[in-house]
């Protein structure tokens, strides 16, 4: 039987997954959970709704198990087909091959979707709070070089948090513990030279936050004191767990002139 696919939570689920990329259910749940009565809830219609849309043809399953991401379970991860992607964006001309990607490409996008999961999970508990949420290739910048070449930076996303008070913006990179810390530094140089252009604050008056979420707090210490030893602009970039992100948000970066928050003395969130 064919359903309609303009059934708002249908949209929801598809639109989310053409933003994600891949998603497991659990992680769909709980950023359509304000539409239901409970996670539980949630969690049930939105198993209902993905099985109706892979019968459907628009997304399907991926029977993979991901190592190192919940602890070697096996959930369920889903994505767009060509069909769906189609059926979103009315493009006709790009084919989607999920099945594809790497197992460590799979992990990293899991844990992008984790970030920003947690992220729309804190502003739900911040009063008049709103997050705007940039995924990649729209929070990509591209930039010329000190030789005039083209260059792009590619973080993970790029979030803003506002409210009646304040305005933060981060960049986010989600760290999987696979690189060697040198080449985490060299793409904190980067983030240096296209802050040294002006062409983000001249776009959004600041210059974001960089956060790197890390999987560990081993890796934490490790970022931190290479980070502490390059020098780096005051406040520019901060290494911090998945667990330490909602503390972030609903704190704040620390004030300095490069991020330039607009924060009042009696902040509620200030600990």
């Amino acid at each position: 039987m064919t359903v309609s696919l303009d059934y708002p939570a249908y949209r929801t689920l598809l639109s989310y997954l053409l933003e994600l990329r891949f998603a497991t259910t659990e992680q769909l749940a709980r950023l359509t959970e304000h539409d239901y009565g409970s996670r539980r809830s949630a969690i049930r219609q939105t198993t209902r709704h993905l099985n109706t849309l892979e019968d459907q043809g628009v997304v399907l399953r991926l029977d993979r198990r991901v190592g190192g991401w919940q602890g070697g379970s096996a959930p369920a991860i889903w994505a767009l087909t060509t069909s769906g992607y189609r059926s979103v964006t009315g493009e006709g001309k790009k084919r989607q091959r999920p099945h594809l990607i790497s197992t460590t490409f799979l992990e990293h996008l899991l844990a992008i979707a984790e970030t920003r999961v947690t992220a729309t999970e804190t502003i739900r508990g911040i009063p008049d709070g709103r997050l705007s949420i940039q995924a990649e290739p729209v929070c990509w910048r591209t930039y010329l070089g000190p030789h005039g070449q083209q260059l792009t930076l590619r973080p993970d996303l790029r979030l803003t948090v506002t409210s009646a008070e304040y305005r933060d913006s981060y960049f986010i990179e989600v760290d999987r513990a696979t690189e060697n810390p040198a080449r985490v530094i060299a793409k904190c140089w980067q983030y240096t030279q296209y802050r040294r252009t002006g062409a983000e604050q001249k776009a959004d008056g600041i210059f974001p936050a960089v956060l790197w979420i890390v999987p560990s707090h081993e890796r934490r210490e490790q970022l931190r004191s290479h980070i502490q030893q390059a020098e780096f602009p005051q406040s520019m970039f901060h290494a911090l767990t998945l667990t330490e992100l909602p503390e972030m948000i609903r704190n704040g970066p620390p004030l300095t002139n490069q991020n330039n928050p607009i924060r009042k003395e009696n902040n509620p969130y200030e600990s």
